[in-house]
């Protein structure tokens, strides 16, 4: 095995976890959506903010080191291949959605459900924590399909 492929390797496992694990959330939020059971909702907050930075943020992080690595090592280019630049930019739009509004709105979601917030005010954050964690996954959809296929 050569250390591209080894990189190669790396790489896709990484997209793979960091991709199941937006999903199994996302999953797990429509089964949390579909509730009025407030200690389910406060489990999947907890959960969810338990498994960033074990399972999201890693798995994000190795995913763009072995791509970068990838580049180097590989026939790639950062200025000629444009599903390179276009894989980079999805990836600093995923990590600044998912700083800036999913964090928060995940946050928020916990300290409704802990102070016993009324259902209604839960199932609206539920849905905007939806809706945001729906488009993170299709980025995240997308920038595979870019990187599998390199279209451009």
């Amino acid at each position: 095995m050569s250390f591209y492929e080894f990189l190669l390797f790396l790489h896709v496992l990484a997209a793979a976890v960091w991709f199941g694990a937006a999903l199994l959330a996302l999953v797990l939020l429509e089964l949390a959506a579909r509730t009025s059971d407030t200690p389910f909702i406060v489990r999947f907050g907890e959960y969810d903010e338990r498994l960033a930075p074990l399972l999201f943020i890693p798995a994000a992080l190795v995913t763009l080191a072995s791509g970068v690595a990838l580049v180097f090592d590989g026939p790639w280019s950062f200025t000629d291949d444009g599903w390179v630049i276009a894989g980079l930019l999805l990836f600093v739009a995923i990590f600044v959605l998912g700083v800036a509004l999913i964090v928060p709105a995940g946050k928020k979601l916990g300290a409704l459900a802990g102070g016993n917030a009324p259902i209604a005010e839960l199932q609206e954050q539920i849905g905007r924590l939806r809706l945001l964690s729906l488009i993170a996954v299709g980025l995240l959809a997308v920038a595979i399909f870019f990187m599998t296929t390199k279209p451009f």
